[in-house]
This record gives C-alpha cells, structure tokens and sequence, in this order.
C-alpha cells in the first residue's frame, strides 16, 4: 500500500504570503456574519447587509441608503460582495503578519479582520497603535498572540466573546 503524506500546510507553518482563506475558514467567517438580505445595524449600530458588509458607520435610519442596498441583497450577490471582498483581508494579514503560519492559524486572524477591519492588527492596540496580537505573533509566541484575541469584545459584546474564544480555538 502507498504511503499517505499529509499536506505540506498540515506539518509545518509557511509564509503567509502563500495562503489564501481554506474553505473551512470561509464557512467559518460566513457562519459567524450569518446572511442578512436587507440592511441592518450591527452590534456597534453601524448599517451592514449581506455576509457582515458594511455600507456605513452609522445607523441604517441615520443615511440615505446607496440604490444597490436599498432592495437588499440575494444570497447569491451577499456571496459576490464577500468573495470580492475576502482577498482585503487576506492581504492584511500577509501585510502585518510577517512569520510562518499554519493555514489554520492564517484563517483565523482573517476572520479576527474580516470582523475588525483591515488595518486593526496596526492600530487597534493601545493609544491607536499596534496589537499585542501582531507583536506576539511576529515574536514568534503564538499562543500568547492568539489569547490577546480574547479582548477583542467591544466590551464584553456577547457574540464577539463566543466569536473570539472560537477564532482562538481555531487558531491553536
């Protein structure tokens, strides 16, 4: 009988420059943004439709709604804006993450910027700045990197604590 060998990203971390979000990681991020047709305020109050796609930092009732939301958003056209979408986060993370990961970890720190924003690993850490998530992780102490996730609440917002310790649970 032939030898199984396992995939190259299951046996040791690589440059994140060659990882793209595995399928996993997309039905992740997906379960957690759960589909919303029709424009709705999210936990922070801010206009968002389809898969977590923000249309404004302000309540829905608060702007004139671009003509494209006005009538929502079919399953099918929620999946378009996010794949369009998901390579920005993707590209964040090779950006700011500057050591090997494992494709498990890559996905994770997607979802934690899919829900954070692009640039938040450079400026949602103390007065503005960098995270201890980013610090940790290009120190090579991933574990500690991973567990700074779990402050990443919106004080103590319910979901993004389950959302967190799961991201957390993926990456480790």
């Amino acid at each position: 009988s032939e030898k199984v060998v396992p995939p190259v990203n299951s046996s040791k971390r690589v440059d994140p420059k060659t990882l793209k979000t595995s399928p996993k990681g997309v039905q992740f991020i997906k379960d957690w943004e759960t589909f919303k047709p029709m424009p709705y305020n999210d936990s922070e109050g801010y206009c968002t439709i389809g898969y977590g796609h923000l249309i404004e930092k302000k309540k829905c009732a608060n702007i004139a709604l671009p003509d494209k939301f006005k009538n929502g958003k079919s399953k099918e056209k929620a999946n378009e804006l996010f794949n369009l979408r998901l390579p920005d986060y993707e590209k964040a993370v090779q950006r700011d993450i500057k050591v090997p990961l494992f494709q498990y970890e890559f996905d994770a720190l997607v979802s934690l910027v899919f829900n954070t924003g692009v640039n938040f690993l450079n400026t949602g850490g103390a007065k503005d700045g960098e995270t201890k998530i980013k610090k940790y992780i290009n120190d090579k102490d991933y574990d500690a990197g991973a567990d700074e996730m779990a402050d990443v609440t919106n004080r103590g917002t319910s979901g993004l604590v389950k959302r967190r310790k799961a991201e957390i649970n993926i990456f480790k």
